[in-house]
């Protein structure tokens, strides 16, 4: 009994003393906002037939699988409205990237985003599912500590708090363990089935994905790739052990590392490869949650030495010293 009291008291301890990755969320910050804006801007001359007058080809559809209560709020049967309301979330998704009043900013984007994709389910995916439960996990978050505008006007000046401190420590935690459950459930949930196909085991199922030409952004790399039997086993093996071991190997400092690299390099990859920026930008800020701020300080100061150490005049080995003055 004891030892259980004990352990609920270290939970109750961790939620409550400390706001923690802090500068993990403020990297998960804008990198999804940095996502939200590459669907957005590349997709503003077509708006209108993706989300606009233009979609009502696909509102049998949207009313099936669509958001019912938000569809009001981006309107497509008036384009006035539509425009203030597009627009508007690409301006609210900037000063959400910034960092500039995000406690206000993150529920009004949300809402209009959902609104959005509301009216087109067919350009939806798996990334824009992702997006949304990570940004809902984060209105509980203290999102602006750290790389962000309100940061910058919060410096010098003493931070008033309208909650008590263990409460808000409290939210920003449960926020952190929610986003950290998330990304456990896709890798689990992704790696198993990957694992019960045998498309996934022998390779073919990268093989195909490789020589889809809706996805082929870079042809040239892509085709090298899948012609290569060892590039294809070695990728898939790397993907499924990755993921499926995800769970396991973040309990362990250095096991964590090598994982957390490999996703995030493997994200890269698929970002690089088959254009899928928004959902690769996503899981790789969720999986940098998993860094603890003493790393990330560690590697500042890492860079900060080496950047003293570049910018250092060396020293001209053909000219000889000055002596040092004779007291």
């Amino acid at each position: 009994m004891t030892t259980l009291q004990s352990r609920v008291d270290g939970l109750l301890t961790w939620l409550t003393s400390a706001q923690h990755h802090p500068r993990s969320f403020a990297l998960l910050r804008i990198l999804l906002g940095v996502a939200i804006l590459l669907t957005l801007v590349p997709s503003a001359r077509d708006r209108e037939l993706l989300w606009g007058d233009a979609s009502f080809w696909v509102d049998p559809e949207a009313r099936r699988r669509g958001f019912a209560t938000f569809d009001v709020l981006v309107p497509k049967d008036s384009p006035l409205l539509f425009e203030v309301a597009f627009f508007g979330l690409v301006v609210l998704a900037v000063l959400f990237t910034i960092g500039l009043r995000t406690r206000i900013v993150l529920p009004v984007m949300l809402v209009l985003l959902v609104s959005l994709q509301a009216n087109n389910p067919y350009v939806l995916n798996g990334g824009d599912t992702l997006i949304r439960l990570a940004l809902l996990f984060m209105l509980f978050a203290n999102l602006d500590a750290h790389l962000s505008v309100d940061a910058l006007l919060r410096r010098g000046r003493a931070r008033r708090r309208r909650v008590p401190a263990h409460v808000a420590n409290a939210a920003h935690n449960v926020g952190l363990v929610l986003c950290w459950f998330q990304i456990l459930v896709v890798y689990v949930v992704s790696g198993f089935w990957k694992l019960s196909g045998g498309e996934w085991l022998d390779g073919t199922a990268l093989f195909y994905a490789l020589r889809l030409d809706a996805f082929a952004v870079q042809p040239i790399a892509n085709e090298l790739l899948w012609q290569s039997s060892l590039a294809i086993g070695l990728a898939t093996f790397v993907a499924l052990w990755a993921q499926t071991l995800f769970p396991l190997a973040v309990l362990w400092r250095p096991t964590r590392i090598v994982v957390l690299v490999t996703l995030v390099l493997m994200h890269l990859g698929v970002a690089t490869l088959m254009g899928l920026w928004p959902f690769s930008l996503a899981m790789i800020g969720l999986d940098l949650l998993f860094v603890r701020d003493s790393t990330w300080v560690d590697l500042r100061a890492r860079a900060g030495r080496l950047r003293q150490g570049v910018r250092r005049p060396t020293e001209n080995p053909g000219r000889p010293r000055a002596a040092a003055p004779v007291r």
